[in-house]
């Protein structure tokens, strides 16, 4: 085992550094002409940036102008001066909209700030209307970022999953990354078939048959996950759930911005650094404003050549974001956003030995590249009393591999074959069209029209000691889908509330492969019924009890590898969720239950042939069962206490081709238990401010396929992280250190997939690793 000298770091300066700021409600430019009272809250929150959750109807009367310089809180409570609902804090810039005692019905009559107080708010909007997460009959976990300087803010997907239940992300690189959930997994493979997940950013779906594309999670609002099916309001292929990326939007009444730097040091490994700006400008009065984000990364390498250069696999990625919105109109708003991503990675992150030594026998490089761009545009606004919403959203995606061939030369039928080029173009165009009902209504609903395209472009070469075959693998994939959905929720009585949902969808498979020269084409249209339900019971103080029955439906394919049929079908979910909510202890406990039970009918799988490619074929019948949970307790003195499980089993109960089942019935890649546990406590110390945080995570044991010859180990380990911050003047400083322990162990047991059968395989955690970083908002 090859192991080289590590480093140690004395903080002995910490206790000089001193208190931070004090922090101050922020203030905005204001200007609200008097008007109907939805179209100027919506125009406040346009030019704050707040959220709104509306628990009454609005009264009809119109509201009064308000102009000037003055924080949210302020503007809200000249807004509703004098109307019969009231705002109360629920979080930074969140709100309730809650009717007003009858006893003063032209009072300010301020609510204490829930920021203030032991509990904790926050408001989703991924099921196209703003809610409190306290009162959503259904499973939604929702990642918020601290101070942007806090080291603890993820970057990616896979620290996302640390602390969100039931999420799973599959450690295969940026841009081979696929995230699963709640246990429906269907390969570790990046084939073609569509992705058990949809990932969304803002109001449009970005990949359907990609990976997650390795987003940098720069300038984000939240990140929003919606367990189990989700077919009703997002379409086909939701069968685990939904990932939604918000992003902050440009808000109208207030120029600001920040700027942050770092490096990090990796044990056993090199030096990163990275660079972070954001800028919110406004443009014209209070009718438009622009918002810029820029960022680089480069991570720094920890894989070995063994015969040559050391820390081989650094990643470096740039992209950035431009967001413009336009107010038109009291109440309408017009949001333009564009996105571009580049990243490259200058080698594969797996070994050939053992996950504890860290090199590998390389004979050539395997470079990997990509790029992601996001246009969209979003108009929303008042129709009468109704919300209408119209989005038009384009994503593409590029993806370029190389691998070393060699051992699979035979069964490729290319002697001397030597590299295989991979190289992928994915393209979602999504599009639609809703309306809302007006804003606290009893009857809650959505309703609207979707269409979605997506195509899929695959090249594959190999290049050998005699030439070079430029089109040995070829696949043309476009997939459409129309559809009307419908979703809402009536109260039977004042604490019993019923939510039905539906969509019904045209989806069309137009598929074209191309394998040794020989083509094959199909078309293939369905027509589907995916309906959703719940029922809740609100008791006092916060606590929710319901139960949802939900389903999704993924189409069928091309599949050449499949001499019976040509093709693999579509498959279906359906699952069942009993779960609760309760807020206890006066506030300083929140608790989060649900068990599932999932039935997953003709599961497509991506699998992997002998000669290194990967097919779909339909694989059998899952059954999932689940229980999962967290805790936040606040005990007071600043002490933030939050911890959660998961414990799932997913297995295969009917084989696909009628054959026996094997003697591991475990869905690949996602483990049967899962957890967290983070501490917070800001402290004094000699006089100075820290905010120090610790956070442990086990992830259980998995294997990587239960296709013949691939069933690797992997998982069964536990991560460490601590940190803090603190203020140098008008500077934040924050320290953090990942994978403490230095733990060794293997996250994900592919690396290269014409070698993974005749070799051992392993993609090792990252080494200890030390990070620090500089920011200033202003």
């Amino acid at each position: 085992m090859v192991r080289r000298s590590g480093w140690s770091i004395v903080l002995a300066a910490s206790a000089l550094l001193p208190a931070p700021a004090q922090a101050r409600d922020e203030r905005f430019a204001i200007s609200l002409p008097a008007g109907n009272l939805a179209d100027t809250l919506e125009a406040l929150a346009a030019q704050t940036g707040i959220s709104l959750v509306y628990e009454t109807r609005l009264p009809s009367a119109r509201s009064q102008a308000v102009r000037g310089r003055m924080s949210a809180r302020e503007a809200l409570d000249r807004v509703l001066q004098g109307t019969s609902v009231r705002a109360i804090r629920i979080g930074d810039r969140a709100f309730r909209i809650v009717a007003r005692p009858r006893s003063a019905p032209h009072a300010v009559s301020r609510q204490p700030d829930a920021s203030m107080q032991p509990g904790e708010a926050i408001v989703v909007t991924a099921r196209k209307l703003p809610e409190a997460l306290s009162s959503i009959a259904g499973s939604v976990a929702v990642y918020v970022p601290r101070d942007p300087a806090r080291l603890d803010r993820a970057v990616r997907a896979g620290d996302v999953a640390r602390v969100i239940e039931g999420l799973s992300v599959a450690n295969g690189g940026p841009g081979r990354e696929r995230p699963f959930i709640r246990g429906v997994a269907d390969s570790p493979f990046n084939g073609f078939s569509q992705s058990t997940v949809s990932v969304q950013i803002d109001e449009g779906r970005v990949t359907y048959d990609a990976a997650e594309p390795g987003l940098y999670l720069a300038d984000i609002a939240q990140i929003e996950v919606l367990k189990g099916p989700q077919g009703p309001l997002y379409g086909t292929g939701a069968l685990g759930g939904v990932y939604r990326i918000v992003t902050n939007r440009p808000v109208i009444g207030s120029f600001s911005g920040s700027l942050g730097i770092g490096g990090q040091a990796v044990g056993s490994g090199g030096f990163g650094a990275n660079a972070e700006g954001v800028l919110n400008l406004p443009l014209v009065s209070d009718r438009a404003a622009l918002r810029l984000v820029g960022y680089a990364r480069s991570d720094a390498g920890w894989i070995d050549d063994a015969n040559g250069p050391s820390n081989v696999n650094r990643t470096r990625i740039a992209g950035g974001r431009a967001a413009l919105r336009v107010a038109p109109a009291t109440g309408w708003t017009i949001d333009l956003i564009g996105a571009y991503q580049s990243s490259r990675t200058a080698d594969s992150q797996y070994v050939d030995r053992d996950y504890e030594d860290l090199t590998r026998g390389l004979t050539q490089r395997e470079p990997r590249s990509g790029s992601f761009g996001l246009g969209q545009a979003i108009l929303a606004g008042p129709i009468g009393t109704l919300r209408f919403t119209a989005v038009t959203s384009h994503a593409w995606q590029h993806q370029r591999d190389a691998f070393d061939a060699s051992d699979a030369a035979a069964q490729l039928g290319v002697p001397g074959a030597l590299r295989y080029r991979d190289s992928r173009a994915y393209r979602v165009f999504d599009q639609e069209v809703r309306l809302a009902s007006a804003p606290g209504s009893t009857f809650t609903w959505t309703t609207g029209l979707s269409y979605i395209s997506a195509t899929t472009r695959a090249n594959g070469a190999v290049d050998s000691s005699s030439g070079t075959v430029p089109e040995y693998f070829s696949l043309h994939r476009r997939v459409t889908e129309t559809a009307f959905f419908a979703d809402g929720a009536y109260p039977i009585t004042q604490r019993l509330k019923l939510a039905i949902g539906a969509r019904l969808f045209r989806a069309t498979t137009e598929d074209e492969r191309q394998e040794e020269l020989d083509a094959q084409s199909a078309n293939h249209a369905v027509i589907g019924f995916t309906p959703s339900a719940s029922l809740s019971y609100h008791f006092a103080n916060d606590r929710l009890l319901y139960i949802r029955l939900g389903t999704a439906f993924r189409p069928g394919g091309i599949d050449p590898a499949n001499n019976r049929t040509g093709r693999y079908d579509g498959d279906a979910m359906q699952s069942v969720e009993l779960g609760g909510r309760a807020t206890l202890a006066n506030g300083r406990l929140d608790l989060t239950l649900a068990s599932f039970q999932a039935d997953w009918r003709s599961v497509q799988s991506d699998h992997l042939e002998d000669n290194g490619l990967i097919a779909t074929h339909n694989a059998g019948d899952v059954a999932i069962l689940g229980l999962e949970g967290t805790a936040v307790w606040r005990p007071g003195r600043g002490w933030r206490i939050r911890g959660g499980f998961t414990v799932q089993r997913p297995r295969l109960v009917n084989a696909g081709d009628g054959s026996d089942l094997p003697q591991d019935r475990r869905l690949p890649v996602v483990p049967d238990l899962a957890g967290n546990l983070a501490i917070e406590r800001p402290i004094r110390l000699f006089g100075h401010a820290f905010a120090p945080y610790a956070d442990v995570s086990y992830v259980g044991p998995s294997r990587l396929s239960f296709d013949d010859g691939l069933d690797r180990r992997m998982g069964g380990y536990g991560l460490v992280r601590i940190g803090t911050t603190t203020a140098i003047g008008p500077f934040t400083v924050a320290l953090d250190l990942d994978n403490l322990l230095d733990t060794r162990a293997d996250s994900f047991a592919y690396g290269n997939p014409f070698s993974i059968r005749s070799e051992r395989q392993y993609t090792p955690l990252r080494p200890r690793t030390l990070a620090l970083a500089l920011s200033r908002s202003f």
